[in-house]
């Protein structure tokens, strides 16, 4: 089964780059609810803990795979990603929406003067999700199952309704219920299986399954009094810096 990933972990090595000191996050941040997901890949299974403010002004991902050290990321209310290097004791604030779309651009500008011609677009596999009118509970909240059709066959993904936003893992930081509920009249986004937690209220991406295997499941839903501080960590904020400006910054080595 293909691995199965279950949050934008995207992650941007920044070594070696300062920028002035970040003021806007607050000395801590008391969480509300917690989520554990486990995802079966090639490599293993990896566990994704999240931790969630009910309104969603905050989340927080800590993801752990087989291998590899502790990814752990917190979105903001300002629409930051913020990566934590609990290690180390550092955080890096960046504008990662801005930085991939740059990113996007910029590959894009590259390729078609290599080739001297516009880039054509590659095919793409498309996956197209039909509400099948199921129905269960997953750590006690509510689940809707929706039929996803692709390439490979089809796979049966499981929503739950919960008592809080948890819109930010799905985009990056950026949003919250408010802003998402402007996109459900986009007809591009309605069969998008990636979108139905974005567009709809409070959903939770919570269980996928195909050929009768798990390829991600939610271990549990409860409610936790965690509290992040920010206090010993170096915070560097590159929330302003564009991709060229950070890739000039890790070049210096400034």
């Amino acid at each position: 089964m293909k691995k199965i990933i279950c949050t934008s972990l995207l992650l941007i090595n920044a070594g070696g780059v300062s920028f002035c000191q970040n003021t806007s996050l607050p000395a801590t941040i008391n969480f509300e609810r917690t989520v554990v997901q486990a995802s079966n890949g090639d490599d293993g299974v990896a566990t994704t803990t999240y931790y969630f403010t009910i309104n969603g002004d905050y989340a927080m991902a800590k993801r752990e795979e087989p291998g590899e050290a502790v990814k752990t990321i917190l979105y903001t209310k300002e629409g930051r990603m913020c990566m934590i290097d609990e290690k180390s004791k550092s955080i890096i604030i960046m504008n990662m929406p801005r930085l991939v779309g740059e990113g996007g651009q910029m590959g894009k500008a590259i390729a078609e003067k290599i080739k001297k011609q516009p880039l054509k677009k590659e095919a793409t596999e498309k996956l197209v999700a039909a509400k099948t009118g199921k129905t269960k509970t997953i750590c006690g909240y509510p689940a809707y199952e929706y039929n996803i059709k692709s390439d490979d066959g089809n796979s049966s993904w499981w929503y739950a309704v919960v008592d809080f936003d948890p819109v930010k893992i799905y985009t990056m930081g950026v949003g919250n219920n408010a802003s998402a509920a402007k996109l459900k009249d986009n007809d591009a986004l309605k069969d998008n299986p990636m979108a139905i937690p974005v567009i709809n209220k409070n959903f939770l991406w919570a269980e996928v399954e195909a050929g009768g295997k798990k390829g991600m499941e939610t271990k549990s839903i409860s409610k936790t009094g965690f509290t992040f501080s920010t206090a010993g960590y170096t915070i560097k904020d590159m929330s302003a810096k564009g991709l060229k400006e950070v890739m000039q910054g890790e070049k210096e080595g400034n």
